[in-house]
């Protein structure tokens, strides 16, 4: 559980002080992304601080206004991706601390002492929980599962964003929610030289359903000057009440174990350990003479002998009855809180 992302925002009034005035006025109409070492990593245009995702590498500044042509200084950034090197899996859901990490970085980036946190307003939190599916198949099988749902105002639009991460209300300002996998995600950020991170968090990262949920600018305009008082609770409450309405109490998956990586120490290829696999999820659905019947004899009896080679019996491959997969349920009450309650992937 953490805090994935903050938006905080300061009136530019001379609480900032002049020096903070002269070093951003050349910075009107940009973004600026500082990484963790204060150090700037690049300037862009009009880059909208409240639409990036919360994998964003960096605290970003930039000078907005409102609707009464107020200036801001904004500053936005993942608490615990700056606190652990870029690795954002777990972290803090302590909204005071999360604030204190971007304005030490905020101070650090522009040289500068920043009023103390209760003088900023908020205009965006991303509550973060996740989930041991167990593995990678059953992290992509929850997925679907979740691209299925349907609720009032709150729909999947995944066909169109590409991918199996699923977005419900995605351009919301009030609420909006997201589901991934974050094994697949994280090794992503490792590869594009995002972040650095050793190959046993790797494999039980892959074991994560990621849930996000953003609470937005209009979310947070009633809690404006106490919004700093928001406890763990009722944040996790946020994430549980959103999350509740589009699948319930939690999620099952069909639990196959470890099955798909047995299969691929002992195949020659990723595809062919794939087949076997599926072969072997229609003799459990099917059973044995039927899907031997469906399939080409040279496929059935090579996929079978892959399955032996992974571990499956012969009894449990020929008994010809129809064994049900076991079931894991994902507690929506009862995400990960750190890497040792992962179960490590065999």
């Amino acid at each position: 559980m953490l805090i994935d992302w903050l938006t905080l925002r300061h009136p530019l009034t001379p609480a900032l002080g002049t020096y903070v005035h002269e070093k951003i006025r050349d910075c009107m109409g940009l973004t600026v992304c500082i990484n963790a070492d204060g150090s700037e990593r690049w300037k862009k245009n009009n880059l909208d601080i409240e639409k990036l995702r919360s994998d964003f590498q960096g605290l970003f500044w930039s000078i907005t206004n409102d609707g009464e042509s107020q200036q801001y200084l904004t500053i936005g950034a993942s608490p615990s991706s700056l606190e652990f090197g870029g690795v954002n899996v777990f972290g803090s859901l302590d909204i005071e601390y999360g604030a204190q990490i971007l304005l030490k970085h905020a101070r650090k980036a522009l040289s500068s002492i920043l009023p103390s946190f209760e003088q900023w307003q908020c205009r965006r939190i991303d509550v973060t929980c996740n989930y041991d599916l167990g593995n990678v198949s059953q992290v992509k099988q929850g997925l679907r599962l979740l691209l299925s749902t349907d609720a009032p105002r709150r729909r999947t639009n995944s066909d169109r964003k590409g991918g199996d991460t699923v977005y419900w209300n995605p351009s919301s300002d009030l609420r909006a929610g997201k589901a991934y996998h974050k094994g697949a995600h994280l090794r992503k950020m490792v590869g594009r030289g995002d972040c650095e991170c050793p190959e046993d968090l790797l494999d039980k990262a892959d074991n994560l359903l990621r849930l996000e949920l953003k609470l937005g600018a209009r979310w947070l305009r009633r809690l404006e000057k106490v919004w700093h008082k928001l406890t763990e609770a009722e944040l996790l409450n946020e994430h549980q009440t959103f999350f509740g309405a589009l699948i319930g109490e939690g999620l099952e998956v069909k639990d196959m174990g470890t099955l798909l990586k047995e299969l691929e120490k002992v195949c020659s290829t990723p595809g062919r350990a794939l087949a076997a696999h599926k072969t072997f999820s229609l003799i459990k659905s099917m059973g044995y003479t039927q899907t031997k019947e469906s399939t080409p004899k040279a496929t059935f009896m090579r996929h079978c002998a892959d399955l032996r080679a992974a571990g499956i019996s012969s009894a449990e491959l020929c008994a010809g009855e129809i064994i049900p997969f076991r079931v894991r349920k994902m507690i929506l009450a009862e995400p990960v809180r750190w890497w040792d309650e992962i179960k490590r992937v065999a």
